[in-house]
């Protein structure tokens, strides 16, 4: 039996030796692929390079499956003469007055040629058998087909990995199987905060184990986080940075990349290029968490210091191979190194980036994968001319050859390009489900399918929402009415929902309620005039403080022009979470022009209301606010909100020009270098912290 990692079915190119070389050919031009994409992308962010590795170990465990079922065929090798030698009459002869005789052709190793008939005389065994057991075995190991052993060496070091993968695997089990929830207010509401801010839908559990010292993240299928018990004693800032780099790896699914990097290790263990793409994978990974963990407003300097103390705390790291630590000691300079540098791109790719960079990866990839080098073809030759005849009066020999798929002239690739050319009809039958004669029962059941949800989704009114809305408007059980408001969210879109929470919002007794209506009618875009009313409303005349700072938050999410007076409004608010959202939400709005309110908001006594107003005023790009930034500039203490002012300055366009120039005198290295960054049309030092100041809520 052919073995399954033989290759020889991929065309007329045959030989396991040949086809495995160039499988490992194809796996090696792939692989030094990647490493010249990514030398030219050194200065792009890391979520890109760690894009280009993805996509290359994907194609790499692809390439078996495309070079056996989907090969593209090349014909680039030089032809091979072909000519038939007639087998003499007197074999043939002697080959039909010997019944006891077997009759095989013969074919030739360099051209595959059909040769005359060998008589073959029985074997007689002369006498008694006598040989030892361990003889037997010395020679069959002797006669043992070299490739067959390497096969099995390959196949003992998969399954060793394997092995030492699914141990691990079960340590990891283990862990969190003996660990602790941790449902106190000071994590939680860390965790959901910072998931809403990176856009998680839903929050990972958040364990703590005293059998871990390095805090690190878990489960493809189930994300989880597990901290060690140390964390008790970490600061605020301390816990939101690691909650911060391990959401992340959450967020941009690296778990399931991870993995992806081992099945790739395991199966070309012998590569080393293939250990070298699985390294970079996981070290860009972290430094594209990194990113995305300073980008969300993380001072470098402070997350560095963090990761270094987490680090040398740590003698002997002991977390499983299969989760993703937060940091390993021989990567770690390599981090620190691009956390600490100002001019680094830490801004995710776009969706249109890294769709056309994963696209013309994977289509290169697959090309390779999936080229199988044949020979070209070449005329009869005359040897082949002057012998057919001969070839034809043996037809029961060309018949038997026929039989198990040779030719006349012995080649197999006939038989294998007609089933090639086979499968496409095949695979066009395989995804319909059905055969030809099933195709119009098949497309009457889809087409009767296809009615039935378009009048489902037309004219069914949804029974959830309608329950939902009952509870909201008569349970007397403030809470689950609370509950209620959460769940109607998820349907705004019904009219039944968005007019419950706009009752529940003006009129409910209950500030938790009033303030989750806020909160769930930010996606109401359907009837947004009309949550925009009410929003107002709440954001003027509301009590609460809470309730008029999610009304803010919320009125910043639709997005609206109609909602910019009720916010100018409120940046007067007594309270500086109001002002701050309110802030926010006009930046978010972007209206034509910056009002007098916000650009007076740079002198306001809240530092988070003096840097969101910068923010602010750097995406609505009003040149109007340049003095009011200048002189802000001159009079701010805080450093940060320097940098905030510096970077709106940045955003001004050429009419900033003159107080940038005099920013160049500055002794502070941080702030002439970002003076030099706009002056030279750059975003001055990268792109903004995106601020989120609304965490969702969870019932």
């Amino acid at each position: 039996m052919m073995s399954p990692f033989s290759l020889s079915n991929a065309g007329p190119f045959h030989g396991e030796n040949v086809s495995l070389v160039l499988l490992i050919v194809k796996a090696t031009l792939i692989l030094i692929g990647a490493l010249g994409v990514t030398l030219v992308m050194q200065r792009a962010a890391a979520g890109a390079r760690h894009l280009v590795w993805l996509v290359t170990l994907g194609a790499l465990l692809l390439v078996p499956a495309l070079t056996l079922w989907a090969p593209i065929h090349l014909r680039v090798l030089p032809a091979l003469a072909t000519t038939i030698i007639p087998a003499s009459g007197g074999a043939a002869a002697a080959a039909a007055s010997t019944p006891s005789s077997s009759v095989t052709p013969r074919i030739t190793s360099d051209a595959h040629n059909l040769v005359g008939p060998i008589a073959t005389a029985p074997t007689v065994v002369a006498g008694p058998q006598v040989s030892s057991s361990l003889s037997t075995v010395a020679a069959r190991i002797r006669s043992t087909d070299p490739l067959t052993i390497l096969l099995t060496v390959w196949l003992a070091v998969a399954l060793a990995i394997a092995a030492s993968l699914a141990y691990a695997t079960l340590s990891l089990r283990r862990i969190v199987r003996n660990s602790i929830a941790l449902n106190g207010r000071e994590w939680l509401d860390a965790l959901w905060e910072i998931s809403d801010r990176i856009g998680l839908e839903k929050a990972p559990r958040l364990l703590q184990s005293n059998e871990t010292k390095m805090p690190f993240a878990c489960g493809t299928l189930h994300p989880t986080i597990v901290l060690p018990v140390e964390s008790d004693a970490w600061s605020p800032e301390r816990r939101r940075a690691v909650l911060l780099h391990e959401l992340a790896h959450v967020r941009r699914k690296d778990l399931a990349g991870h993995t992806l990097g081992r099945i790739a290790c395991a199966v070309y263990w012998f590569h080393p290029l293939v250990w070298t793409a699985a390294k970079r994978l996981r070290s860009e990974s972290e430094r594209a968490c990194d990113d995305l963990a300073l980008m969300c407003g993380t001072r470098a300097a402070d997350y560095a210091e963090h990761l270094l103390d987490i680090v040398t705390s740590v003698r002997r790291d002991r977390t499983p191979m299969v989760a993703l630590a937060m940091a390993r000691r021989k990567e770690f300079e390599g981090r620190m190194l691009a956390i600490l540098d100002p001019q680094a791109r830490r801004s995710t790719p776009s969706r249109w980036k890294t769709g056309a960079l994963v696209g013309s990866l994977s289509v290169l990839s697959l090309i390779v994968g999936a080229a199988a080098p044949m020979r070209r073809s070449a005329p009869p030759t005359a040897s082949y001319v002057a012998n057919a005849a001969g070839a034809k009066a043996a037809g029961a020999k060309a018949a038997d050859a026929k039989a198990v798929g040779v030719n006349e002239v012995g080649v197999k690739a006939p038989v294998v390009e007609a089933r090639h050319a086979a499968l496409p009809t095949v695979a066009r039958r395989l995804a319909a489900g059905a055969s030809d004669s099933d195709a119009p029962a098949a497309a009457a059941k889809g087409n009767r399918n296809f009615s039935f949800d378009a009048n489902f989704d037309s004219k069914t009114p949804d029974e959830r929402a309608d329950l939902l809305a009952k509870v909201l408007a008569t349970d007397p059980n403030a809470e689950l009415r609370r509950t209620a408001a959460w769940g109607l969210a998820k349907y705004i879109e019904n009219p039944v929902a968005s007019s419950a929470l706009t009752r529940a919002l003006l009129h409910d007794a209950s500030v938790s309620v009033r303030e989750t209506a806020a909160w769930a009618l930010a996606r109401d875009r359907d009837s947004a005039h009309s949550a925009v009313s009410a929003l107002s409303t709440a954001l003027r005349a509301d009590a609460s403080d809470s309730v008029r700072a999610t009304a803010a938050w919320a009125l910043g999410s639709i997005h609206d022009d109609a909602s910019a007076p009720a916010l100018t409004a409120a940046l007067a608010d007594r309270n500086a979470d109001v002002r701050s959202r309110a802030v926010w939400a006009l930046g978010s709005v972007r209206p034509a022009s910056a009002p007098k309110a916000l650009i007076a908001k740079l002198g306001d006594s809240s530092p988070q209301v003096r840097s969101l107003t910068a923010w602010a005023l750097f995406t609505i790009r009003d040149t109007s606010a340049i003095p009011a930034l200048q002189a802000a500039l001159r009079t701010e203490t805080n450093k940060d909100i320097q940098v905030d002012y510096i970077r709106a300055l940045g955003a001004m366009g050429e009419q900033s020009l003159s107080a940038i120039r005099g920013l160049l005198e500055s002794p502070d290295p941080t702030i002439k270098s970002m003076a030099v960054d706009a002056l030279a049309g750059g975003n001055a030092s990268g792109p903004w912290p995106w601020p989120w100041p609304q965490p969702r809520p969870f019932p």
